[in-house]
């Protein structure tokens, strides 16, 4: 019956609000990567890597709090790929700033977006609605 495969509204609201919150740490992070090199033209990736990551957010959220099926599908699964491309990223970078002197602000900044991003897929993958099948 279309109750069985109904989307609980709750869990479909409760994440798009991490995934905007999400976004919204990756936009901080990455202003913050610019703002530590004075603005520089070589450092304002940082920042559009966060406005970028923020808007990939934003656009999953609003996917999944249609409470549609699909829409929600997509951007549920979306939203799951780039939390954990972005786990990967960090992590690679940070290993990469590790051992070198000139890079330890952004190793810092890799290691705390690390954090954040490994915290909001613990947080997203806790979101998983429950089985209501009996074994």
């Amino acid at each position: 019956s279309s109750r069985d495969t109904a989307i609980p509204v709750a869990m479909s609201s409760s994440f798009a609000a991490l995934l905007v919150v999400y976004g919204t740490f990756l936009a901080f992070c990455g202003t913050v990567g610019a703002w530590l090199h004075d603005w520089d033209k070589k450092a304002m990736h940082s920042m559009y890597a966060g406005l970028g990551g923020f808007a990939s957010m934003l656009v999953c959220g609003l996917l999944s709090a249609t409470n549609a099926k699909i829409p929600v599908a997509i951007g549920v699964h979306v939203a799951l790929i780039l939390i954990v491309v972005f786990n990967v990223v960090f992590f690679i970078q940070s290993y990469k700033s590790m051992g070198d002197k000139a890079k330890f602000d952004r190793l810092v900044l890799f290691l705390i977006m690390g954090a954040g991003s490994a915290l909001a897929l613990v947080r997203a993958i806790g979101m998983k609605p429950k089985s209501k099948q009996k074994s």
